[in-house]
């Protein structure tokens, strides 16, 4: 007999998990169990004081793009009352070059909504590029080019397969023609490197376009992701942070749940997923307790590994995607990710160039404005060891000189994060000594851009590195903090395979979703409304894109609009 029994039973307290509930439970009204393993719901949405009593950093993701809770903010009005909130910096995305002091800011759409201002800065390097710049923010701001977003974002694999799919495809074209950007065979089948190049004449805008594809999990020499070079470009004024702490993120979807019914397990462990006659219909915990589910159970934030060979396993599974799932790559996204209490921001020598540098949110650090340094670092990274350390290029944030509840009074908290060879490099004693080094060698390459951050601006560091993140058992055995690598063969809708593409699973009633389905690696919803979309057109639930009113992508790019005008709007009272 079950010790408990729900409606639907979701492995996994995370961020999927959590904003899928809140689907499941509104609009198929369904009774939800989530059992966690760990002491704490939240998953990557995680902030904690780590490098010193009242010092405050996120200890996973940090980036919030503003699309990422758009269906959420539509469904769930409270959402945004309750603590998820985009908020931005002065420049979201930056460089600082360290031989001739110079800067490059980009400017967020927050403070420069239509990016006059990065453009008068590029033009200090570039008049073309300020002019291609323009014609790049005039197109982020174009429906058609937000259809197409939307389209891609919040739909399940399967789906954009459609003809309506296509048709805003082929209304976009004109409008990449028009800015300059037609995506031909070379550029579908070259790098984001290549296209930097042939786009941009400046090494510092080609420099901060390819830093943050690295953040974002891509090998900038990567074939077949050439477009991806223009999507990262109109991405760099829109990255913003969660005000207070990505962990209000999973506050408010907590508080939503909480009041609708759902229920929480913490330090419950799920070994297996019950399996009778082909069909899910319940858990057994770690302790032996079996939990019912009456319609279904999800995997939520689950690598494939353990969904496939730990929850299932590999008897359930066909010959070809057991293959798939062992050969899964999960090397390029370790980083060394640092936490720092101080007693002052870092105070950049290229403020002199452009005081507003300072008040930067993802800051990078280059010795010289050659984008090479960034591509020599991916390749040590696929060589699973460090670049010289010139080659070194971090990236640093300053969250508490916009948000001071990240500090105590007239005090900071930055955060540090680069690419690292992955966890099973070294052993445990190896990773207690590059921590240690790492620290001291990070202090050393940041006085020479900010000649305040020395071990006496420093109160507390929070030392995480690929090895530390192997204790949340999904990051596991790498230590990636992607779950899995961006290949094009393990990308988008083949992510992580073609088979698990699409959120179902080989057994009847068990889906699964996670940040190793498309989009992945990032904080957002995308994953768990594909996921519900996928459920809810296979068991006939409540589907609230077809509601009046909220047909899609219409209604996700005019909550795009919203939102951005609402954090726009605050800039001016303040």
């Amino acid at each position: 007999m079950a010790d408990a029994t729900y409606d639907a039973v979701i492995i996994g307290g995370g961020n999927k998990g959590l904003l899928l509930a809140m689907y499941l439970i509104k609009y198929a009204g369904m009774s939800v169990g989530i059992f966690e393993r760990r002491h704490e719901i939240g998953g990557c949405l995680s902030t904690e004081e780590m490098s010193a009593p009242g010092f405050r950093g996120n200890d996973h993701a940090n980036i919030i793009l503003p699309w990422y809770y758009l269906p959420v903010w539509r469904d769930f009005p409270e959402f945004w009352e309750y603590g998820a909130r985009w908020e931005q910096h002065l420049c979201s995305d930056g460089f600082v070059f360290r031989d001739n002091g110079t800067c490059l800011a980009i400017y967020s759409d927050k403070h420069d909504p239509h990016q006059e201002r990065t453009a008068k800065e590029l033009a200090r390097f570039s008049q073309a590029d300020a002019e291609t710049w323009l014609r790049v923010s005039a197109l982020e701001h174009t429906d058609e080019w937000q259809n197409v977003q939307m389209d891609t974002l919040y739909n399940p694999a399967e789906w954009r397969m459609q003809p309506e799919f296509l048709e805003r495809q082929i209304a976009v074209y004109p409008k990449l023609l028009e800015a300059g950007f037609n995506p031909d065979g070379l550029v579908m089948s070259a790098s984001v490197l290549r296209m930097c190049r042939e786009w941009y004449e400046s090494p510092e805008l080609q420099s901060c376009i390819l830093r943050f594809a690295v953040s974002g999990v891509t090998d900038v020499t990567q074939l077949g992701d050439g477009i991806n070079a223009l999507g990262m470009a109109t991405t760099l004024p829109t990255i913003g942070f969660a005000r207070g702490g990505t962990h209000q993120v999973a506050h408010a979807a907590h508080q939503i749940l909480v009041q609708n019914g759902c229920k929480f397990f913490t330090h419950a462990e799920v070994d297996k997923v019950i399996i009778e006659n082909g069909t899910a219909t319940g858990v057994r915990l770690a302790d032996g307790s079996q939990i019912a589910a009456r319609k279904l159970v999800v995997s939520a934030g689950m690598s494939p590994w353990q969904l496939c060979f730990d929850l299932i396993g590999r008897e359930y599974l066909d010959k070809l995607t057991a293959k798939r799932v062992d050969l899964l790559e999960a090397n390029f996204g370790c980083l060394m990710w640092y936490t720092f209490a101080l007693h002052e921001a870092p105070e950049y020598v290229a403020e002199s160039f452009n005081p507003d540098i300072h008040d930067c949110l993802w800051l990078g650090l280059q010795p010289d404005p050659d984008p090479m340094h960034i591509v020599r670092e991916c390749m040590y990274e696929k060589l699973e060891t460090w670049p010289p350390l010139e080659d070194y290029c971090p990236t640093v944030t300053c969250h508490s000189i916009v948000d001071p509840s990240y500090a105590p009074p007239g005090k900071h908290v930055a955060q540090s994060e680069q690419l690292a060879p992955p966890a099973t490099r070294y052993t445990e004693r190896e990773w207690l000594e590059i921590k240690e080094r790492y620290a001291d060698e990070l202090i050393g390459i940041w006085q020479q851009y900010a000649p305040n951050m020395t071990w006496s601006n420093v109160i507390g560091v929070d030392t995480n590195s690929p090895y530390d993140n192997l204790r949340m058992k999904n990051l596991g055995p790498r230590g990636t903090m992607a779950g899995i690598d961006r290949p094009a063969y393990q990308n988008v809708d083949k992510r992580p395979t073609p088979e698990l593409a699409n959120h179902r699973t080989p057994v009847k009633n068990l889906y699964a979703t996670g940040g190793c389905w498309h989009v992945g690696s990032n904080a957002g919803a995308s994953e768990s409304y594909n996921c519900y979309k996928i459920i809810a057109s296979d068991l006939g639930l409540g589907k609230p894109w077809e509601e009046q009113g909220k047909e899609e992508p219409a209604s996700l790019v005019e909550q795009l609009w919203k939102v951005r005008k609402r954090v726009r709007n605050s800039a001016k009272q303040v």
